[in-house]
């Protein structure tokens, strides 16, 4: 006879299990008014350290100071004061800003953000942020390779793309913030009209030099 009161508690253990590993709940809130726009993956659920430490970083990249509540509803409101202060400051040209989850495993979550104002120049800022599912805190590259910043900048250098840096090799890169996504490293580091874009290093080139716990994996 099949155990009812067994499955429920596998059920119930379950889902305090996912709970406490942080698995996060996002809802996509979007703002589209004539020259201000924004597409957010906002945080409804999940680890609570994780979630006030993504809602900090979400004002940071809306260049707006974090009130102390943000719920949902909240949001919504900031996003509007935050068009009206664009509106108020720049006469002409539009904003978009883009906020998504691209990673999420039992230790870590990543969000990317891209800034793209247009007037007469495109200027384009993007930023990665690596959340530890333990405590909260925000990953820095010290924490995921374990090399110098050196090779750190050729890694970069390799893997740049399109990116216009401006430069003639890497040693006038900066190694700014980082974080993983599923078959990348992302590293923030300079570029011409931004103060910072995503370069997308190819994970197999880069587990060499990625930091190791003492059960030999990647945090």
């Amino acid at each position: 006879m099949k155990n009812h009161g067994l499955d429920i508690i596998l059920l119930l253990l379950f889902a305090l299990t996912t709970e406490a590993r942080g698995f996060l709940n996002t809802k996509q809130i979007t703002l589209r008014e004539e020259r201000f726009k924004a597409e957010i993956d906002f945080p409804t659920g999940g680890n609570p350290d994780v979630i006030a430490q993504v809602k900090l970083w979400i004002c940071d990249v809306l260049d707006t100071d974090a009130p102390s509540r943000l719920r949902e509803n909240d949001f919504r409101d900031l996003l509007l004061r935050c068009c009206g202060a664009f509106e108020e400051s720049y006469e002409k040209g539009s904003r978009k800003v883009e906020v998504v989850r691209s990673y999420e495993d039992a230790n870590v979550v990543t969000f990317e953000s891209k800034v793209t104002d247009n007037d007469s120049t495109v200027w384009i800022t993007e930023d990665c942020a690596c959340f530890s599912k333990h405590d909260g805190h925000r990953l820095t590259a010290g924490e995921i390779f374990d090399c110098n910043e050196s090779q750190i900048k050729q890694l970069m250098w390799h893997y740049r793309g399109d990116i216009p840096t401006g430069m003639d090799g890497p040693k006038g890169l900066v190694v700014g913030n980082a974080g993983f996504i599923d078959g990348w490293i992302i590293v923030i580091g300079p570029a011409e009209n931004s103060a910072g874009r995503a370069y997308r290093v190819r994970y197999q080139a880069a587990e060499p030099y990625l930091k190791k716990s003492k059960d030999g994996e990647y945090y």
